[in-house]
């Protein structure tokens, strides 16, 4: 046979499979159709909820369990079509009986993978670099653990495997139970969020990785799953919202120039400079050209320009009074924020910490960088605060992953639930 015919046949069989789901019982169109595809050539092409095997009726029935459940594992069963699914009754032909039998796989499919990988992620990212590189590993993860269960006890044990094990999630899991029993819906609506952003970086099984929570101002770095550093945050002003994304730390700089951003040149520098030049000295500031010359903001006409159409950047000298203080870590994302170090850290004692542009500032940056250079930092060095330092950019071995989320509801140095006011109203 040639190839063209192969790949005819291919297509044709595959334009057959998918008319499985509107044909018979026409009843709904599958949430995962190639994966569901997938399945079946594993198996194929075998019934598996409605095959002749007394156990199948049983694995029906654990699945419908499960579903009806959902909500106490934050997510919700019409996703998994659990009204249309308890409707079904075996038919008599073949056509129909295999499209039924598609429709509980799919179910199956869509349910493991929010259990495993969360829920609603995309819905609360504006960048997000880790998934999609998974994305393969955590579907044929699913399928080939799906199409090895042969019975209602290894399904039980499956699906129970796909949650975390760490104490954050299992304290979201009972606060959950909590809220929906007191009938308090937005708390755990809250409590879910989180239970979903946790099932979704925990998946990834990263030996080490960074969670900084815009919604309660915090960082966690955590090692093999359990939580190493805590550090409290300055992050974003309402008006100035940090992103939420995740990405990867590849680099830190020891300390760091801080290259200004044209709006903060043009919003808040500029005006002040034009009326005092002296401002760009005391504020240990440098212009610079095109090319990188640092310029004399004396020899300047500054009358000349407005905060629009200065051609120059500014850049802050290093040291301690640099605003990134003398540690950056630079991120993967596409939105220009990184972590840093500060030279305001009374900023951290006030319990509202949205006070920057976008960026976040970490309060205990020198022990992060300790930690993430393998206690190879020459912490000395940065406490002495060198003004005029030249940059240091010192690679890691293996860039560590980076969460930054918004979530209202987070776990306290108590291991307590705590909710947070949503100063970004995120919430709907």
């Amino acid at each position: 046979m040639c190839k063209l015919e192969i790949k005819l046949v291919s297509i044709v069989l595959f334009i057959s499979i998918s008319q499985l789901v509107t044909a018979g019982s026409g009843r709904q169109v599958l949430t995962y159709p190639l994966l569901v595809n997938k399945f079946y050539a594993a198996t194929n092409q075998k019934l598996y909820w409605f095959n002749p095997s007394p156990a199948s009726d049983l694995m029906r029935k654990v699945l419908l369990q499960k579903l009806d459940s959902a909500a106490y594992i934050a997510t919700d069963k019409s996703k998994y079509k659990y009204k249309q699914l308890c409707e079904i009754q075996p038919p008599n032909d073949s056509i129909t009986l295999m499209n039924d039998d598609r429709l509980f796989t799919d179910a199956a499919i869509a349910y493991c993978s929010d259990l495993y990988r969360g829920s609603g992620i995309s819905d609360w990212l504006k960048y997000d670099e880790w998934s999609e590189k998974y994305a393969d590993k955590d579907e044929d993860f699913l399928i080939s653990h799906l199409v090895g269960i042969k019975s209602p006890d290894d399904l039980i044990d499956f699906i129970n495997s796909l949650e975390p094990a760490s104490k954050e999630y299992l304290e979201y899991k009972d606060e959950l139970k909590t809220e929906y029993a007191g009938n308090n819906i937005a708390k755990a609506s809250q409590a879910a969020t989180a239970m979903n952003f946790y099932r979704w970086i925990h998946h990834f099984n990263f030996d080490r990785f960074i969670v900084v929570n815009i919604g309660s101002t915090t960082l966690r770095y955590y090692e093999n799953d359990t939580e190493v550093l805590f550090s409290k945050m300055i992050v974003g002003k309402p008006s100035t919202r940090t992103p939420r994304f995740d990405a990867s730390c590849p680099e830190i700089t020891l300390y760091p120039y801080w290259n200004v951003p044209e709006s903060i040149v043009a919003r808040e520098l500029f005006p002040k400079y034009k009326k005092n030049p002296s401002l760009v000295d005391v504020e240990n500031m440098q212009v610079l050209d095109a090319k990188g010359n640092i310029l004399n903001p004396y020899s300047l006409v500054w009358s000349k320009y407005s905060g629009k159409t200065f051609p120059y950047r500014l850049r802050q000298s290093t040291g301690c009074d640099n605003s990134l203080g003398i540690i950056k870590f630079a991120l993967t994302s596409p939105f220009g924020v990184y972590l840093h170090d500060t030279n305001t850290k009374g900023l951290f004692s006030s319990d509202k910490r949205y006070r920057s542009h976008g960026c976040m500032r970490v309060e205990k940056a020198i022990e992060l960088g300790n930690l993430l250079l393998n206690n190879k930092l020459d912490t000395a060095f940065l406490q002495a605060c060198i003004k005029g330092e030249k940059p240091i950019t010192l690679q890691l071995k293996n860039a560590v992953p980076v969460f930054v989320v918004y979530l209202t509801a987070d776990i306290d140095n108590n291991g307590s639930v705590t909710y947070y006011e949503d100063v970004y109203h995120l919430l709907k």
